[in-house]
């Protein structure tokens, strides 16, 4: 299917309605596919099993395990180099680990059952941790830290289940930020719009169902590993087939705005083939389930213009927007808010790091085994 999206349109400021003017030249840059890690579990070393965060820090490859409680190390190469935590509540050690960064030369790890952060040398030795206070209103089971900022400070998210998800889809989420010593400070981005959460009924066992959309307006949160910023993305549904925008904004490490750009898309209706192919693929759910799922792809008219947003490692911002009814391309924001690149040819995995050079992505076999993919930036 060809294309619709087209060269991208970049507003300054708040509002869309001012002119936009196209952007000075874009490079086309191309990805080539170097490195895998972890196609079969099979191999006790380098058998992935379900991934969380990717950092790279200090040439080595650092990879969340929380199924297993630990990190596991390899060569920027693919290279197994060795294992860091293991399950228990001394240090070094984690109750559940789901958040990674880098903050003045130390790994940090977030452990969200254990409720706190610890730090580890470069040599992956543990050097210290911090318990999360919160506040009287703020619960640390289903937190997650995502960012340790330059002043210590920390970024964070209430996590809500499904069933609060799928019974309230329009209510906020906040971004909030904690001080040095873990106490809540305030709230620096609302993430708003309809989650991907359906309720689908009760099951045959007497529980209740939910499902996950594709396809989500709700906006994203991506911080900077290093603790120099975050993205937030907000994609705001469209409602007709004429020229929508979506906002992009970036903050720095004191949550103060560097840019926000409003970027203009040609929305892409949902199409009737779309909808019956991923019905076809729900073999798993009872009909009255199917009917509940099919109401709510009916609800969907466009699509979302934006699957993804990443911000790189070295100030870039990852933006993987759709060119077509499947079809993707990513669009590469310089650490300004200037489009600089398009990258065709999308993997068809989740990005987990940007770096300047290479990217990390998480793909699945058939069989739904995750590995990890290193493709190479190949620039014109």
């Amino acid at each position: 299917m060809k294309p619709r999206l087209g060269r991208l349109l970049v507003c300054t400021g708040l509002l869309a309605a001012s002119p936009c003017v196209a952007t000075a030249q874009v490079e086309q840059w191309t990805l080539e596919r170097t490195v895998t890690i972890g196609e079969t579990l099979d191999d006790p070393e380098t058998g992935l099993t379900w991934v969380g965060d990717v950092v790279v820090f200090d040439e080595r490859l650092f990879v969340e395990q929380p199924r297993e409680s630990c990190l596991r190390i390899f060569s920027l190469a693919g290279e197994f180099l060795g294992v860091l935590g293991r399950e228990g509540e001394g240090p070094g050690e984690f109750g559940y680990v789901n958040g990674l960064g880098v903050r003045d030369g130390l790994l940090w790890a977030w452990d969200s059952l254990l409720g706190r952060v610890q730090y580890f040398d470069p040599g992956g030795e543990y050097v210290s941790s911090l318990r999360i206070r919160g506040h009287p209103t703020l619960p640390i089971i289903g937190l997650e830290v995502h960012a340790v900022l330059a002043d210590g400070s920390m970024l964070a998210r209430s996590l809500r289940d499904a069933s609060q998800q799928a019974a309230y889809p329009d209510r906020p989420e906040h971004v909030i930020r904690l001080d040095e010593r873990g106490s809540l400070r305030d709230t620096v981005s609302l993430l708003v719009g309809s989650p991907s959460v359906v309720r689908l009924g009760t099951t045959s066992g007497g529980g209740v169902g939910y499902t996950m959309l594709p396809e989500s307006y709700r906006s994203q949160f991506s911080p900077h590993a290093d603790g120099s910023g975050f993205v937030v993305l907000h994609r705001e549904a469209a409602e007709s087939a004429e020229p929508h925008t979506f906002r992009v904004i970036r903050f720095d490490a004191s949550a103060d705005t560097v840019w926000e750009r409003d970027i203009q898309y040609d929305p892409i209706p949902v199409t009737s083939a779309w909808r019956l192919q991923h019905l076809k693929e729900r073999d798993d759910l009872s009909a009255p389930m199917l009917r509940e799922l099919s109401r709510a792809y009916r609800r969907l008219e466009f699509f979302p213009p934006v699957r993804q947003a990443k911000a790189g490692a070295d100030g870039t911002t990852w933006l993987r927007v759709r060119a077509g009814v499947d079809a993707w391309e990513w669009e590469v924001l310089d650490p300004s808010g200037r489009p600089i690149a398009r990258v065709g040819g999308s993997p068809q995995g989740w990005l987990k790091w940007a770096g300047t050079d290479a990217l990390w992505f998480l793909e699945h076999d058939e069989f739904d085994v995750p590995y990890l993919v290193r493709y190479a930036i190949r620039r014109s």
